[in-house]
């Protein structure tokens, strides 16, 4: 008679562990599947944001580009040893992210 209650324990217990095992991994997908959509959303905003950036027209900015092909060679030189192409992206990023902060509510601060 022990050994039934041994083997029916033995059966429960092992059904019961299949089903915890089953659980985590019905949990390990669930998490999976909400971090993809994050990524996946996340992708689409990016999708958005790049097509938005392509649609700025940059026809202004490229006469002025053309421009400074004219400068002399020696003064060209210098500025570029000097870092001005440099200062100036670093500059217009700092500019360009200062108007997409203005962007966001409640990030406005002090202007």
């Amino acid at each position: 008679m022990g050994q039934l209650f041994t083997m029916l324990f033995a059966k429960v217990s092992a059904a019961l562990s299949w089903i915890g095992a089953l659980w985590v991994a019905i949990f390990v997908a669930a998490w999976d599947l909400v971090k993809d959509a994050f990524a996946w959303l996340f992708e689409q905003v990016l999708k958005v944001v790049i097509s938005a950036i392509g649609a700025i027209d940059t026809s202004a900015i490229d006469s002025y580009a053309g421009q400074v092909g004219a400068l002399p060679a020696e003064l060209l030189n210098i500025l570029g040893l000097l870092g001005v192409g440099t200062a100036i992206s670093i500059i217009t990023a700092a500019i360009v992210i200062r108007m997409v902060l203005q962007l966001i509510p409640f990030v406005r601060l002090g202007s």
